[in-house]
């Protein structure tokens, strides 16, 4: 006779604890995963819409003596280059802390 029939239970359903916890593992670890996709996608959106408006602010502040309607093309060329630099250098930055982060993240400092 089984341990799990002399309590009433059935030697059947003795595995079906670990299963359960397996499976409530399991889907922890996929809610997270969703969780943690969900955040560096609105992270993204947040950076970008930063970039955006950061670029706007400064390349405008530099580029425009007088607003018109439309740019001059001296404007037009202090606007394209001041906008490619400030990509550069976001680019740069933005690779230095990803690989900073995937550093932590692999070390055990990010949990």
């Amino acid at each position: 006779m089984a341990l799990g029939s002399l309590f009433g239970g059935s030697s059947a359903s003795a595995p079906s604890a670990p299963l359960s916890t397996s499976t409530s593992s399991a889907s922890s670890q996929q809610l997270k995963e969703k969780l943690q996709n969900q955040i560096t996608q609105e992270l993204a959106v947040v950076n970008a819409t930063e970039l955006v408006n950061k670029l706007t602010e400064n390349c405008f502040a530099k580029c425009i003596q007088q607003p018109a309607a439309s740019l001059t093309s001296v404007d037009d060329l202090c606007v394209n280059q001041c906008s490619e630099k400030y990509m550069r250098a976001w680019n740069v930055i933005s690779k230095a802390y990803i690989t900073r982060i995937q550093q932590a993240s692999s070390s055990g400092e990010l949990i």
